[in-house]
């Protein structure tokens, strides 16, 4: 069976395959199939980053920019907290992004984003967290966030200071159900289609390909882990994504690189596709010094609440004045009358709630067992009283010429 004629048109039909051997095969050589099977399928091209749903609503292109560093550093710290793996930090990185294409910041608040993508990549990464664990973690490091910015707390190095979120309250039980409204959204914008690919798995397998050293692998990586805080993941797969980490490590660390046929080539991706990759890592480290992983800032741009949110309920109404209540014991005729009908009405209040507790079923079931059993005891003892005044003639000894049932012996 031809494998090219027969094999790859069948499966190319229904899987997104990347391969290698064409070229191979151009120039005589050793053909070697290189597969990428994905279900992903989220990108968009340039026109529609460029008239991103944020942009209708007037935030700006640097704006948002930042705002999505500033949710991927949330997410990352956050997995990195609940002690989760680095590919639920990566997952949920892209899910933000993908998210951000559909919907607008000003909308849907990038904090609140990036916990409910955090929250769903545990899921899809079977590395589950409880969602009271996801709460408790971004609200730690907003506090300490909120602290670090405050002036007065400039020298506090306890945690003193620090607003504690009570798990009984309305202010979590708020969040919560925020986190779960705004992941049906991210659920819903995506029509159920969460599959995701990183590209670090192909900077490994490109690395050892070539035969490069670990330094050069170690750079790649980086460049991986950095290329999430952009939005390269909604604008090139995986694959290509990991040429350009490879290409932009090799030229940072001065290696040389096969030219002559250009090594890039070999996976599909163009030079122009690698430079520019490159330099959007790259304008990462322009706007943010300090390796890609300097402070971010946080900047409100949700003027209403997201869609299919309820309005906070508004406060209750003071209650109206009452009068001081009469004494007990100046009811009745004097003070001791007054006195023991209150203790009889706490004593009568003390029994209805009493047989209230008692009301559940077990309790019900147990109590008419006891009174079946009270009763056939009763019963039993009636009828025993009955035989034993016939049978003793109500004082008188037994008539022993009959039976126990009155009739006479024959």
């Amino acid at each position: 069976m031809n494998f090219d004629e027969e094999i790859l048109p069948l499966v190319s039909a229904n899987l997104n395959i990347h391969h290698s051997v064409s070229l191979a095969r151009r120039r005589g050589v050793e053909a070697r199939a290189m597969l990428t099977i994905a279900n992903d399928n989220f990108y968009v091209d340039d026109d529609a980053l460029k008239n991103t749903p944020s942009r209708a609503d007037g935030v700006s292109e640097d704006v948002e920019f930042a705002q999505r560093a500033h949710g991927c550093e949330l997410v990352l710290r956050a997995s990195i907290l609940l002690k989760t793996t680095q590919s639920v930090g990566c997952t949920a990185q892209v899910l933000l992004h993908r998210f951000y294409t559909k919907k607008s910041l000003a909308v849907f608040d990038v904090e609140r984003v990036a916990m409910a993508t955090v929250f769903l990549a545990c899921k899809l990464e079977e590395n589950n967290r409880k969602l009271r664990d996801v709460v408790n973690v971004f609200h730690r490091m907003k506090q300490r966030r909120r602290r670090r910015d405050d002036a007065a707390a400039e020298n506090a190095d306890d945690d003193a200071s620090l607003d504690h979120l009570e798990y009984f309250s309305q202010k979590y039980e708020d969040v919560k159900q925020d986190v779960i409204r705004v992941e049906r959204h991210v659920l819903r914008a995506f029509g159920f289609c969460i599959h995701v690919e990183h590209p670090h798995k192909f900077v490994v397998n490109y690395a050892r390909m070539m035969e490069q050293p670990k330094e050069l692998m170690r750079r790649a990586w980086a460049f991986a882990n950095d290329s999430l805080r952009t939005n390269l993941c909604v604008r090139f797969r995986a694959d290509a994504v990991a040429v350009a980490c490879v290409f932009l490590a090799a030229r940072t660390l001065g290696m040389p690189m096969p030219r002559y046929p250009p090594w890039h080539d070999v996976f599909d991706v163009s030079a122009e596709d690698a430079e520019v990759m490159s330099a959007s890592i790259l304008a990462l480290y322009v706007a943010f010094p300090g390796g890609g992983g300097g402070r971010t800032a946080y900047e409100r741009l949700v003027k209403q609440p997201p869609p299919g949110s309820s309005p906070p309920p508004p406060p209750p109404p003071p209650p109206p004045p009452q009068a001081p209540k009469k004494r007990e014991e100046d009811e009745g005729d004097g003070g001791g009358r007054g006195r023991k009908r209150s203790r009889e009405r706490s004593r009568e209040r003390e029994r209805s709630r009493s047989r209230d507790r008692d009301r559940s079923p077990r309790r019900e079931r147990r109590r008419r067992s006891r009174e079946r059993d009270r009763s056939r005891e009763r019963e039993r003892s009636r009828d025993r009283g009955r035989d034993r005044r016939r049978d003793d003639g109500r004082g008188g000894g037994r008539d022993r010429s009959r039976d126990r049932r009155g009739r006479r012996y024959e």
